[in-house]
């Protein structure tokens, strides 16, 4: 649902409640409150006969709207509800679906809140509870119960994330993952689009111009210039670039010409000619053929890829197991007409302090985007 009409923001007072949790601060803006807390006990979703209220689901949809308000409120105005409300919902109702399945596996894991945990989060919840008034509360259908359990979910799907992949082999061998770096300048050639939506072709006397400079840079850099400055005597609006590749990659994105003729060049060797692509034409200069920051880089990439693949095979299981329904008529009641934001002390009203919490009791999992369903690669 778009978010209030201007006519009814001139008519009705603004109110600006503070919404502090698990240590981070937020602000709701609106017309006029209209959370339907009417629904807050039904509800939204039954895993194998256990039920999850539709308050829960609400407090986690006003993390991710918050947040994405924050981040992209600023460019898209009032068209951010209208064209990101459903997604975000739909993403978000995948989180909690995650949740709730990883806790219904705890125990094979032998994972479970500690009493720390328990404390931690009991004191997060008091303290939203604390700092935000009876409006706010009401519109989200937020009691201190509903605010613990949404910490509760969080807190143990990082633990159940962690020991899902606990066992994945972190050795990557320098062999498997190591990587070559080239520098390169591309002279594009590709059709591109004018302000007016025209597609703009170039001319052959348009390409062998780019060409003829390709050349002055490859001659110059092959003459002993940096490329830096070979591009620069030539074209100031070029920048040479940098990327990294290795010969177990199981995909690309340079070229195979490209790669072809970087695999030929010795460390700081320039490419005997300039390679023509559908793109344009590159100049290449081998930067390193051992990049151990990139290599290093790589070996992050394929145990976080190991650690994906562990934790989706686990998990896909068990949802393709699962008894899940969803009440879809009752996540439409869940709009956007009031907007979210995260505080800033110009918009704070108070000058009560939000607490801080450790990532155990959910604080570095609940102040992330509930929009997003992470995989375990993401939950170290």
């Amino acid at each position: 649902m778009a978010p209030v009409d201007q006519e009814e923001k001139t008519v009705k007072k603004t109110m600006k409640n503070r919404l502090a949790v698990a240590g981070l601060c937020f602000t709701l803006t609106a017309g006029m409150l209209t959370g339907c807390s009417g629904n807050s006990g039904k509800a939204i979703i039954t895993l194998d006969g256990q039920k999850t209220e539709y308050a829960v689901a609400n407090i986690m949809l006003r993390y991710s709207q918050a947040q994405m308000q924050a981040f992209y409120g600023a460019y898209l105005g009032d068209n951010l509800w209208s064209q990101y409300g459903d997604s975000t919902k739909s993403t978000m109702m995948d989180t909690l679906k995650q949740m709730l399945i990883l806790e219904q596996h705890q125990d094979e894991y032998n994972v479970s809140l500690t009493d720390d945990d328990k404390k931690k989060i009991d004191e997060a919840a008091q303290q939203f509870m604390d700092d935000n008034d009876q409006a706010t509360l009401k519109s989200m259908g937020a009691t201190k119960e509903r605010v613990a359990r949404v910490l509760e979910l969080y807190t143990i799907r990082n633990k159940m994330s962690n020991a899902i992949v606990a066992d994945v082999d972190t050795n990557v061998t320098d062999d498997e993952a190591a990587q070559k770096t080239i520098n390169y300048v591309v002279f594009g050639t590709a059709d591109t689009t004018d302000s007016d939506g025209n597609k703009v072709v170039l001319t052959d006397d348009e390409k062998a111009a780019l060409l003829a400079n390709a050349q002055k840079v490859r001659d110059a850099a092959a003459g002993g210039k940096s490329m830096e400055d070979a591009v620069k005597d030539v074209d100031d609006t070029k920048t040479v670039s940098s990327t990294s590749y290795g010969d177990n990659d199981e995909s690309y994105t340079l070229d195979e010409a490209i790669r072809n003729a970087a695999d030929k060049l010795k460390d700081g060797e320039v490419a005997d000619e300039v390679i023509t692509t559908d793109a344009g034409y590159y100049v290449i200069q081998m930067k390193a053929t051992y990049d151990p920051d990139a290599t290093a880089s790589k070996k992050e990439r394929i145990i976080n890829e190991r650690k994906s693949s562990k934790f989706s095979e686990v998990y896909d299981a068990w949802q393709s197991a699962a008894d899940y329904t969803q009440d879809d008529a009752l996540l439409k009641e869940i709009t956007f007409k009031d907007i979210y934001q995260m505080a800033t002390e110009a918009q704070s009203e108070t000058g009560t302090e939000s607490t801080e919490s450790t990532e155990d009791a959910g604080s570095t999992e609940a102040t992330e985007a509930a929009s997003e369903t992470e995989s375990a690669a993401a939950t170290e």
